[in-house]
């Protein structure tokens, strides 16, 4: 059964159950979940769209939650904090935001909705299914809190004027009446969702628009960078954007981009894990922004190389590493791997110290936070386990697997099958020897899609050979 078809069979039943404990909260999913879907499906993912660090930071970590007067704590370890010359060494920055469990406590909402209905919404019935988790979107909401709902087809239009929630059975009456339609304005809808949070638009309140859709925009405008260069306009007005994609044929890079110039998330919708994480839990995140602007900064001694820094988009300098994190919600658990490498001077030295700094806006105080803390890798003799932290250890894992796909899909790209395979190969290889007796469920999810696509990959080299009598 495809993964489209388990989505709609399960979404009902699925927004009534409690949160998952492993599932990840407030944190783009878009790269984990579609690239699991795609390799249930036997597609190749493209390079672009594999984003190491959403693998990483699907599931929750074990950080502890900040202190009553922070809004972000960090948390800095070291695989193994001893290294010998030579050798690698894996160091974690971690951070967790507080869950807030009473939602009386929560920011003033102003909420646009915007729905695709386009035609090919009604496959699988999505379009019911969509309807029946914004009906229980609308019921975690308060009655005091701002709500507008737009669709769109070939046209758009305002199906709820922003009102209060003052009337939820009529809202829901709306929302029922939704019906599939033609092709997919997606800029003519954005826009009007765009106009009507802004009538309600309060300073100090969570004034977002989310968009919901399952294709690509061939109705209105249909530029990237013309939807991009307006929808920015919005988010420089101070309304932000979340993206939600469903299906096979999407733009997301158009998706990804607009989220996160709106200070939102993208997430793709797979299965019934994905419902539930964004349809259920997005909620707590989508009302509750924490942190704005967070940037990290991490300074190491000459004595360290930094061999990698897995996903993200750092900027490395002279012994220096900088990372424009996104912006963080409540609920939220992420964590940064880097990968040194203790160089063999020749100077006797004894410890390394590394410098991590974070800066962040705090919303509900109003101010800029800097946190900031050094730790020191020591240098020993012989050879040492770099991943002695069982939790370092999980998530580098997941962070080689992911990074294996990302280049077994460029490899692809190249043409070069066998490289892919190999990649593939020597990443499953190394997590099945550190876990013999898998039973951790997170790196299960991220093995299964690399193995997946190997066998996808022999089967092709196996297709090949019967077509051109074994060779290449």
């Amino acid at each position: 059964m495809s993964l489209c078809r388990r989505f709609v069979l399960f979404v009902v039943c699925l927004l009534a159950l409690p949160v998952a404990a492993n599932a990840q909260e407030g944190v783009s999913s878009g790269a984990a979940t579609r690239t699991r879907y795609l390799s249930e499906n036997g597609v190749f993912p493209t390079s672009r769209e594999v984003a190491v660090e959403e693998f990483v930071n699907y599931y929750r970590h074990q950080i502890a939650f900040p202190t009553s007067n922070e809004a972000v704590a960090m948390d800095v370890r070291w695989g193994n904090d001893t290294a010998s010359d030579g050798r690698g060494a894996v160091l974690q920055v971690g951070f967790s935001t507080a869950h807030e469990h009473d939602r009386s406590h929560l920011k003033p909402v102003n909420l646009s909705i915007v729905v695709d209905k386009s035609g090919s919404m009604a496959d699988y019935n999505k379009l019911t299914r969509v309807k029946q988790a914004l009906i229980t979107l609308v019921s975690q909401l308060r009655s005091t809190d701002y709500l507008s709902i737009v669709i769109f087809d070939d046209q758009a239009e305002v199906l709820l004027p922003s009102t209060d929630l003052s009337d939820k059975e009529e809202v829901n009456h709306l929302i029922h009446g939704i019906q599939p339609g033609g092709s997919t304005n997606l800029n003519g809808g954005l826009m009007l969702g765009y106009k009507e949070a802004m009538k309600h638009f309060r300073e100090g309140a969570t004034n977002r628009v989310i968009l919901l859709t399952d294709g690509i925009a061939n109705r209105g405008v249909t530029d990237p960078a013309e939807i991009e260069a307006s929808s920015h306009y919005y988010n420089d007005e101070g309304v932000d954007l979340s993206t939600i994609g469903v299906g096979m044929d999407l733009n997301k890079d158009l998706l990804r981009e607009l989220a996160k110039s709106g200070r939102g998330l993208y997430h793709f919708v797979a299965d019934d894990e994905d419902v539930n994480k964004v349809f259920v839990k997005e909620l707590q995140s989508l009302v509750s922004p924490v942190a704005a602007e967070p940037n990290l900064t991490i300074e190491f001694a000459p004595g360290l190389h930094l061999d990698k820094v897995y996903g993200y988009d750092p900027h490395c300098g002279d012994h220096k590493v900088t990372i424009k994190l996104d912006n963080m919600n409540s609920g939220v658990t992420e964590v940064v791997l880097l990968r040194f490498r203790a160089d063999d001077s020749g100077e006797d030295v004894s410890r390394l110290p590394v410098k991590v700094r974070l800066s962040y806006h705090d919303l509900d105080r109003g101010k800029d936070v800097v946190k900031s803390q050094e730790t020191y890798l020591k240098i020993g003799e012989g050879s040492r386990d770099m991943l002695d932290d069982e939790e370092v250890a999980k998530n580098y894992t997941v962070a080689v697997l992911a990074q294996s796909i990302r280049d077994m899909a460029a490899a692809c790209e190249e043409r070069d099958f066998r490289k892919a395979e190999h990649l593939l190969d020597a990443s499953i290889s190394r997590a099945r020897d550190r876990y013999p007796d898998l039973d951790d469920v997170d790196i299960k999810r991220t093995l299964s899609i690399a193995e997946n696509y190997r066998q996808m990959l022999r089967r092709r080299d196996g297709d090949d050979g019967r077509d051109d009598g074994g060779s290449g």
